[in-house]
């Protein structure tokens, strides 16, 4: 095991006018799950849901509220940035944005090559042939994009960069945040499947961040749907992709668009409205003001219960 949450919560404060209560965001509230070495994880939901919130708190770029987070056997839920360096080096970030995650100012050799020198790694000899053959990785030629800037590159090629930069201190675990949603369509599979191959040959395990259940078939061993702060649903892809339980996954799958032109009249029963405000989330289950199936029984905390080997779901009617 690689990666181990147990009941992990992060909370925002915020502040109404200057004498004014504290109120907070509860933005990740008592998240559990285990990942593998060399494991892929797709973790789904909405815009707002939390997901983002919760790959940067196992990063550790925020604070958790409460919880813990085990990496690689070790505690890492409290140690000070200066105790995190190793762990700095043990995982990877790739953003959304590529245009904004670089410095437009830097070439992409420098881009590169600054996480070597920031941990002390090689001659500039040895760190310009590191630099070189992550770029190969990636399929970018050295030769042609070494020493670019960032604008002189398309959107498909800086996502490339993105990822070199990320898997250039060959980490243990790659945090991908919607790393195809700003690339056109044409390129997406694309970066999907330079992905699987990465993932395929250094054996590191990946959350890939997204509100697309479509194109998580690529590469996941299994998905993650998250709503309103909570993990709601896990289980293996097929699995999940084939028998959906929460009324939430069966709406996101529902929603997914259909090529077939002869189903272009068919009535897509997805449920009204939007996410509940998380200063103030509905209690008991969080999805009950948009679900279907929804009884006062729901006004209780569901619990999360395994359906099937490897199947857990938070709902009191999950069959």
């Amino acid at each position: 095991m690689l990666l181990k949450v147990e009941n992990l919560s992060k909370f925002f404060p915020i502040k109404k006018g200057i004498f004014g209560k504290t109120y907070y965001v509860r933005a990740v509230e008592n998240v559990t799950f285990e990942i593998d070495k060399g494991e892929s994880i797709s973790l789904v939901g909405e815009s707002g849901s939390g997901k983002t919130t919760l790959g940067k708190t196992i990063l550790r770029l925020y604070d958790p509220t409460s919880g813990k987070i085990e990496f690689d056997g070790k505690d890492i839920t409290h140690l000070t940035e200066k105790e995190l360096k190793w762990y700095r080096r043990e995982t990877g970030l790739v953003q959304q944005n590529p245009f904004g995650s670089m410095v437009p100012h830097f070439t992409i050799f420098k881009i590169l090559e600054e996480p070597l020198i920031v941990n002390k790694i090689g001659t500039r000899e040895e760190r310009r042939e590191i630099v070189y053959n992550i770029l190969r990785e990636v399929q970018l030629s050295p030769e042609e994009f070494a020493f670019k800037y960032p604008h002189m590159l398309s959107g498909g090629q800086l996502q490339r960069v993105a990822i070199a930069r990320a898997i250039i201190m060959n980490p243990k675990l790659v945090i991908a945040d919607e790393p195809v949603s700003m690339l056109d369509a044409s390129v997406r599979v694309e970066i999907l499947n330079l992905f699987e191959e990465i993932q395929e040959k250094h054996h590191m395990s990946i959350i890939y961040i997204t509100h697309d259940l479509s194109t998580t078939r690529y590469f996941s061993d299994r998905i993650f749907i998250m709503y309103a702060g909570h993990l709601v649903e896990r289980a293996p892809t097929k699995e999940l992709l084939r028998n959906p339980a929460h009324p939430y996954t069966k709406a996101l799958l529902e929603a997914i668009p259909d090529p077939d032109p002869s189903n272009r009249f068919k009535f897509r029963e997805v449920p009204p409205g939007e996410p509940p405000s998380l200063v103030n989330p509905p209690k008991g289950c969080r999805f009950k003001p948009r679900c279907p199936i929804a009884t006062d029984k729901c006004d209780e905390e569901p619990p999360e219960v395994e359906i099937s080997p490897g199947h857990f779901v938070k709902c009191w009617y999950a069959q």
